[in-house]
């Protein structure tokens, strides 16, 4: 096996655990989002009229933070696929997911960080503790 070779199942590899990890994210999510008209929060009591206004949005960016988790799932399996074929086109497009992915990325983990600070999101909170233990 040459490392050309040894560097496309690496990549396929990658995309391919990055595509795992965004589909355990996207229906965990999915499941957290039939909760969300339901979630407590601790807010103080004269906050709570205006709480209940906001939570119509969080859950419009709950549900676009899960579609977009799903979306990329299948967007890296087919990425991974096609360097598995070994398309020319998947180079530069690759490159192109990858950075809308990085954009895309920052977004979603700020709306993680709102979910495990103030609805205290289990899945959230532990995925935060977790990165910041590696972190450190």
């Amino acid at each position: 096996m040459t490392d050309k070779n040894k560097t496309i199942y690496i990549l396929i590899l990658l995309w391919v655990t990055l595509a795992g990890l965004f589909l355990i994210w996207g229906v965990n999510s999915f499941m957290t989002l039939i909760d969300v008209p339901n979630w407590p929060a601790e807010v103080p009591p004269s906050f709570q009229v205006k709480f209940d206004k906001i939570v119509p949005i969080l859950y419009v960016g709950y549900l676009t933070s899960t579609s977009i988790a799903l979306v990329f799932s299948s967007v890296f399996i087919i990425v991974a696929y096609a360097i598995y074929r070994k398309e020319h086109w998947v180079w530069s497009t690759g490159l192109i997911f990858s950075t809308i992915f990085l954009t895309i990325f920052g977004f979603l983990l700020a709306s993680f960080m709102i979910n495990a600070v103030i609805f205290k999101d289990e899945f959230s909170i532990i995925g935060l503790i977790i990165d910041r233990k590696s972190v450190v």
